[in-house]
């Protein structure tokens, strides 16, 4: 009969408390930005007065974003969990600290940059058909219509971003094997 590592499921549970923790700081970053480049106020104003297309431009825009910084949590997890099996010492912890910063920015930086660099690189390819005018006019058909575009996009580059985030993970030094 197997027993449990407790530490393994203390590491697990601090994993999982942290990933909430992150989760919820980038999608608020992530907000807080996006309605900071598009005139905060007048996005607020237009969401308060029920304006859909609105709502569903920028909801697409967050959930495009969070898609992509879902990433940010698995090398933040796998450093601490780590971190919590290994004996540390007070330089390890602020070591595993500043690595965790450096996943933090550095993936959620790519993260909300590419779906804002998507969009705009969108927008500008298909020239004729003004989405943001035509999303501030109320236009749903066009704000559904960017919404999955932002989506579709997010799905794509999905892999890119992953294997990022999992090319940062400080693993320990490993070699190929040659075979005669």
């Amino acid at each position: 009969m197997k027993s449990f590592d407790l530490s393994s499921i203390l590491a697990g549970l601090l994993a999982c408390g942290v990933a909430v923790f992150v989760s919820t700081a980038l999608v608020f970053i992530a907000f807080r930005l996006n309605t900071m480049l598009r005139r905060r106020d007048e996005q607020v104003r237009l969401l308060l007065s029920g304006h859909r297309s609105i709502a569903i431009a920028l909801g697409a825009t967050i959930l495009s974003q969070a898609l992509l910084l879902r990433h940010v949590v698995f090398p933040v997890m796998a450093v601490l969990r780590d971190l919590f099996l290994q004996r540390a010492s007070l330089f390890t912890v602020f070591a595993v600290a500043g690595q965790c910063g450096i996943f933090f920015f550095l993936i959620g930086g790519v993260a909300i940059g590419s779906v804002w660099l998507a969009g705009w690189l969108f927008t500008r390819m298909t020239g004729d058909l003004p989405e943001q005018e035509e999303i501030l006019r109320d236009n749903l058909a066009v704000a559904i219509f960017y919404a999955f575009v932002l989506l579709a996009i997010t799905v794509i580059l999905n892999e890119g971003i992953e294997d990022l985030a999992r090319s940062i993970i400080p693993y320990g030094r490993s070699g190929v094997v040659r075979l005669p």
